[in-house]
């Protein structure tokens, strides 16, 4: 994905997850927040560079979440 991707995505969890980080989002929600929509012909999310940055973690329901990393980016103090 490229970098104004990532910035979607992380802006949208931030969004969909209430500032808060360890809240789980499905990745429809995300999707839908991003504009994607059902049957989109785009690259499936790939959210593993944001892993790799530490700001998202996978949850063990499959859901996504900021970490407190990546809420310090998307979070206004």
């Amino acid at each position: 994905m490229s970098q104004r991707d990532l910035v979607h995505v992380t802006t949208a969890l931030g969004r969909l997850g209430g500032g808060r980080a360890g809240v789980g989002v499905a990745v429809a929600e995300i999707d839908r927040a991003i504009g994607r929509g059902h049957g989109d012909m785009r690259t499936p999310l790939n959210l593993q560079s944001l892993v790799a940055a530490g700001h998202v973690e996978q949850l063990d329901d499959g859901t996504w979440a900021l970490t407190d990393a990546g809420v310090a980016r998307v979070v206004p103090d």
